[in-house]
């Protein structure tokens, strides 16, 4: 089992890797699945057109293990799929500011452990009030945490929160 402590890539077995990608894989198979299960409850009454983009469709999604931390992207795609990179030479900052737009969105210090953090939807920079890149991935989950992906039961409480907003009142008595 992963543990608690701040990820260290050179402290990890190959075992351990395939452990991290399969507990990836399962926590967003049973996120995803439980998004598109309530928005197809017609007793949740959850309007289609209510519901934010990045929560709706496929996803494609990759996660990329730099050398202290995981961060896992979601691309829009026409199915489900899960990629698995290993990127030995770049920091858990070097990694999110490469997917967004070069900003520096995570500050920690060297070797310190920085939790987990999400950003929900696709990140935008603006200049005097307009926007002039928006980022193509729908969602960015990024953590020194080894184990923020080993709870299915927590992905699909997650998944139930974040359509909660949007859920009218039931037909059931």
């Amino acid at each position: 089992m992963l543990g608690l402590s701040t990820m260290r890539l050179q402290e990890l077995s190959d075992s351990d890797l395939e452990e991290l990608r399969s507990q990836v894989t399962e926590y967003y198979e049973a996120y995803y699945s439980e998004l598109r299960n309530r928005m197809g409850d017609h007793e949740l009454a959850i309007p289609h057109a209510a519901v934010p983009d990045p929560l709706k469709g496929y996803r494609r999604i990759v996660t990329e293990l730099g050398k202290d931390g995981v961060m896992v992207t979601h691309w829009p795609d026409a199915s489900d799929s899960f990629d698995f990179h290993i990127s030995p030479d770049q920091t858990a900052r070097e990694l999110v500011a490469g997917q967004c737009g070069g900003e520096e969105v995570l500050d920690y210090e060297p070797g310190e452990d920085f939790g987990t953090y999400q950003i929900p939807e696709p990140l935008q920079l603006a200049v005097e009030g307009e926007v002039v890149w928006t980022a193509s991935w729908k969602r960015l989950d990024v953590s020194s945490h080894l184990d923020a992906w080993e709870d299915p039961d927590g992905a699909r409480e997650a998944a139930r929160e974040a359509l909660a907003p949007f859920e009218g009142p039931s037909s059931v008595i």
